[in-house]
């Protein structure tokens, strides 16, 4: 079971990262983060806060999967890890379906710079992350 954990765990790190990028002021992959209105207007415009907060829910989620590995068992009973893991599991497979409008494969609104990284990647990767927690839960 160590190679979904892990590779859960770093999926949701990088992700991690790469919040705490862009609250710091980086650009990279920025233009493409948020879904778009048909005219191409954003749909909103997250402050370093929020951000930071998507950052550190990530971390959280990271860790939580990790958990599943190394062993917290003097500090977090084992059934709270598996809920936790599988919870993020649900987070991420509501994300992958997501709004019916904006984001998530059963989006509404397709033609946009965003929605094809949505479709394409951001989705799918959700989707992935919720089949590994869910792997993780059942094989734990």
């Amino acid at each position: 079971m160590i190679i979904p954990t892990l590779l859960n765990s770093l999926i949701l790190l990088s992700l991690a990262f790469l919040h705490i990028y862009w609250a710091s002021g980086g650009k990279w992959g920025r233009e493409v983060a948020i879904p778009e209105h048909r005219n191409g207007k954003k749909v909103f415009h997250p402050g370093i806060g929020s951000t930071l907060l998507v950052a550190a829910g990530l971390l959280l989620f990271a860790l939580i999967t990790l958990a599943n590995y190394v062993a917290f068992d003097n500090v977090v009973d084992t059934k709270v890890v598996r809920y936790g893991t599988g919870t993020v599991g649900i987070i991420f497979l509501l994300r992958s379906v997501g709004d019916f409008r904006f984001f998530g494969f059963a989006k509404r609104i397709r033609h946009t710079k965003f929605a094809w990284y949505d479709t394409n990647i951001y989705s799918p990767l959700a989707l992935a992350i919720a089949l590994l927690s869910f792997l993780i839960v059942l094989w734990n």
